[in-house]
């Protein structure tokens, strides 16, 4: 049976909020959970929703449709009239195949080490999980994953599996702060492999470097 109640607390960026009914409770409610509207959802928004207990025994709204806002128009009344203009490439997409194709020429020119490309796939599948389950978690309401643990698995090495979940899952992308520490993750990883593929940089040379700042007193 739908209960009516306000939305009271609403987090664009991240797309969840609490609905609040008549009797005081209170009820998770996720932007996948709201029928399609031409503006987003706001705090003070008079609702209708159909309560739900989800399996983790927390209060859900399911169904919730915002009284009063105007719905978007659906696929079939937008290809009545103007069409619908093509979905933007993603730009984390060709950065992704851009850190492919340096690896790629590098290892060609055995400037690349093997174990530099496995670490790159491996710690990339991580980031890529990892994404992918915070995702989860924020549309579930869970505890999520630290901004600091996603960026730092972006850093060593998970780079790609990082724009690919940013990219694929929609993930991260609206917070300024947060692209602008990937711009900068990615830039490095750029600018580390362009240096091993031209020749400016050597794997022993990095390695030795790294002992050496590891331990000064050495």
């Amino acid at each position: 049976m739908a209960e009516h109640g306000q939305l009271v607390q609403w987090n664009d960026e991240r797309g969840f909020g609490f609905i609040e009914a008549g009797n005081g409770q209170r009820y998770f409610v996720h932007v996948s959970s709201i029928g399609r509207i031409a503006t987003r959802p706001r705090m003070g928004d008079s609702v209708t929703f159909e309560p739900h207990r989800g399996s983790d025994g927390r209060l859900q709204a399911r169904s919730v449709r915002i009284l009063g806002a105007n719905p978007a128009p659906s696929f079939a009344t937008r290809a009545r009239g103007e069409p619908a203009k093509a979905t933007a490439l993603d730009w984390r997409l060709p950065f992704v195949l851009g850190l492919l194709a340096i690896l790629a020429a590098g290892f060609a020119l055995g400037r690349v080490p093997l174990a530099l490309i496995l670490g790159y796939f491996g710690m990339g599948l991580v980031s890529l999980i990892a994404y992918r389950m915070d995702k989860h978690f924020a549309t579930t309401g869970q505890w999520r994953i630290s901004e600091a643990t996603l960026l730092g698995l972006d850093l060593c090495l998970g780079v790609m599996g990082g724009l690919l979940g940013q990219a694929l899952f929609r993930h991260k992308t609206r917070k300024p702060s947060y692209v602008a520490a990937t711009v900068l993750i990615l830039a490095a990883h750029l600018a580390g492999l362009a240096a091993f593929a031209g020749g400016f940089l050597e794997p022993d040379s990095l390695v030795t470097s790294m002992l050496s700042w590891l331990a000064p007193g050495g």
